[in-house]
């Protein structure tokens, strides 16, 4: 049978587009994820770190909510680092489009959404042992000071999932503006968090939990998965004891991964950032 002309070339095109999904890298496809949503790339100070953000308003904002990347990449079996820590997928970048807020910023990790030669230039112990390192919090601190004078903000507000809610928490040590800190299934004692994997310490990086007692006074609120093999909820014991008063939501179901994106728009209600 003969198939009619315009099926046909529908049919090719459809596979066109398809293989054209298929083969957009990880940095392509946050690219037009954020095109898609109406972000767009917001140009940071230090050239490694890639960020994206709502257009202002065309006014001041009171608050600007800022969402930090995890770590990326996986690491094989452990003990076997990513050649190249861009995000597979997103996870994060979706939280933040899924955000009602005015204001809105996502920030990737260092290293991360960069180029071919540009990743060459980058110090790999900035998605390794460094990935909490002083330097790597200090790029981030900074790139939170310039998404608070894009918008005109007064305050900032934080979230990050996994790597980047223990990122999160190192930033908010350093600032006296933080109205909410929100991390997901995050590694927030460091120390204990290696030991539970059986993996080497990140000697070059800082511990969250050694900086809780200065975030006393942070509204916060952090999630763990009853299921997260990856983060067991148990290795941020330290860290919690010291921050009295944060609110911490169990969600026995989940594990590292599930459901923290599908269900963001409900698990954000009960957070501060609702507050």
């Amino acid at each position: 049978m003969k198939l009619p002309r315009r099926w046909i070339m529908s049919s090719t095109a459809v596979l066109f587009c398809t293989a054209c999904t298929v083969l957009q890298s990880p940095s392509e496809h946050a690219r037009s994820l954020a095109d898609t949503a109406g972000f767009r790339p917001f140009e940071v100070a230090d050239a490694r770190v890639r960020a994206f953000a709502k257009p202002a308003p065309g006014r001041a904002t009171d608050r600007v909510t800022v969402y930090v990347e995890s770590d990326g990449a996986p690491w094989r079996f452990t003990d076997e680092p990513p050649q190249d820590p861009t995000p597979i997928r997103p996870l994060v970048m979706h939280m933040a489009i899924a955000d009602p807020s005015l204001a809105v910023v996502y920030l990737g990790r260092p290293c991360q959404y960069l180029g071919v030669l540009e990743l060459a230039n980058c110090d790999p112990a900035l998605w390794m042992r460094g990935r909490f390192s002083h330097e790597a919090v200090t790029v981030m601190n900074e790139a939170v000071d310039q998404a608070k004078q894009m918008y005109g903000a007064s305050a900032v507000d934080l979230v990050g999932y996994s790597g980047g809610g223990a990122m999160a928490a190192l930033i908010a040590e350093r600032r006296n503006d933080v109205k909410c800190l929100v991390t997901i299934a995050a590694p927030l004692d460091t120390s204990a968090w290696t030991d539970a994997l059986r993996v080497s310490r990140l000697d070059l990086s800082l511990n969250p939990a050694e900086a809780a007692e200065k975030l006393r006074s942070v509204h916060q609120t952090h999630f763990m998965g009853g299921r997260d093999k990856i983060v067991p909820a148990l290795t941020s014991k330290r860290f919690l004891e010291r921050v009295t008063g944060a609110t911490v939501i169990n969600r026995e179901s989940y594990d590292h991964r599930c459901c923290w994106n599908e269900e963001w728009k409900n698990l954000r209600r009960l957070s501060c950032l609702a507050q």
